[in-house]
């Protein structure tokens, strides 16, 4: 941030903005837009609101962010305003806000927990509950803390057993009126079909019941996740802490994407699903980050019972490992007893964002590290299992994703 906008604000800031020659004519604000403004943690979000003579009370302004790793706002602006703003030092990125949708389609039915815990191929019926999860039963997740960022969760699923919460949500009602973010939260957690049946878990709806929401949802949520992160690691029940994100973009986003390495370097585990358009998933957000695009966040493409990629999975340099993704049973928002079959790159994220908790628990050192946490769950992971989609793109870890047992 320049000085003029940081250190002279408080004795000065009527005088400087006026005397701005680049500041917006606030007169002039007839065509806006909503934009997600992303900006160092340091930056005094009041202050840069003030800069274009918005406060946080207004209308205009949609979310505030102030957390330990970055701060900032969404809002209709100017375009002359967002270029002022862009200018700034401190800014980090300035974007139109874009929409964000939920990685899914329907299919038929849990062999998905006995795949991971297994090195050798899975034989039967998808639709059938009969496979056998093999784990160790001191490293269920108990004490982490799981954070899903999605549709919300119907938490009085018998599934949940009271471990799962509602922590924040950006639509109401608060309530899962989609069934997405339930499944993902059973798959990551449920006492019957989860990875880590002794985890917390904590519903950060950013998604509206249609499935579908925008990057100033998400971005606001991932604030949330950021600030209750820094304030739970401190208490002596405290493990871990991991987000799983089985949603995203048609494109690249850089605020959503400022705002995910930030998370991450935090000290959240951060896993996103790989997206289902059968291409790159380095062309979309916030799969982008995964694999080679970054040393914290792990991005999951998602596999069949026959070891095959998935025809519809996302592949390329931006996928860590693959996890079950096809007829994927879980929990339902239909009802306490409920159950559906899922298949997406939505439902092989939470087996992984699974797996981190259920590693955090043993791994001591890695419970703060997602940087050591991802090599560990690529460390892990089989090779020369799995078969090719016809789309596949090279350059990523055809590998799949085992939690050692």
């Amino acid at each position: 941030m320049k000085a003029s906008l940081l250190l002279t604000l408080q004795a000065a800031l009527a005088a400087v903005v006026l005397a701005a020659p680049t500041t917006p004519n606030r007169h002039q604000r007839r065509d806006t837009k909503d934009f997600d403004i992303v900006t160092a943690p340091s930056v005094d979000v009041a202050a840069l609101l003030a800069s274009i003579d918005l406060h946080a009370d207004m209308d205009d302004v949609k979310s505030t962010y102030n957390n330990t790793q970055f701060a900032g706002f969404s809002g209709a602006l100017t375009q002359a305003e967002a270029d002022f703003l862009a200018a700034e030092s401190d800014v980090l990125s300035v974007e139109p806000v874009v929409e964000i949708h939920a990685l899914a389609t329907r299919g038929s039915a849990p062999w998905g927990l006995q795949r991971i815990s297994q090195t050798a191929k899975v034989s039967g019926s998808a639709s059938a509950r009969t496979f056998t999860y093999t784990y160790d039963d001191a490293a269920l997740g108990s004490g982490v803390d799981v954070y899903v960022v999605d549709t919300g969760i119907y938490t009085a699923h018998s599934e949940f057993g009271g471990r799962a919460k509602t922590g924040w949500s950006y639509y109401s009602p608060s309530t899962d009126g989609n069934g997405h973010g339930t499944h993902c939260a059973g798959t990551i957690a449920g006492s019957t079909v989860g990875v880590a049946s002794k985890a917390n878990l904590i519903a950060v709806k950013v998604l509206d019941s249609t499935g579908s929401g925008t990057s100033t949802g998400l971005i606001s949520g991932l604030d949330y996740v950021a600030s209750t992160h820094a304030t739970r690691k401190s208490a002596s029940n405290f493990i871990a802490s991991v987000a799983s994100m089985s949603l995203g973009f048609e494109s690249r986003s850089t605020a959503v994407e400022t705002a995910v390495r930030n998370l991450a370097a935090a000290g959240v585990h951060t896993v996103v699903a790989a997206g289902n358009s059968a291409t790159n998933a380095c062309n979309s957000s916030p799969a982008a980050l995964g694999g080679t695009g970054s040393s914290t966040v792990l991005g999951i493409g998602a596999s069949n019972i026959n070891d095959a990629v998935s025809s519809f999975s996302n592949t390329g340099p931006c996928v860590d490992v693959f996890a079950p993704g096809e007829a994927v049973i879980s929990a339902s928002n239909t009802g306490a007893s409920a159950y559906q079959s899922l298949s997406g790159t939505s439902m092989a994220t939470p087996h992984v964002a699974g797996l981190v908790a259920y590693f955090a628990v043993g791994q001591t050192s890695l419970r703060q590290s997602p940087s050591g946490m991802k090599s560990f769950v690529k460390s892990g992971a089989v090779a020369g299992v799995l078969t090719r989609n016809s789309a596949y793109v090279s350059g990523g870890n055809l590998v799949l994703a085992n939690n050692g047992a």
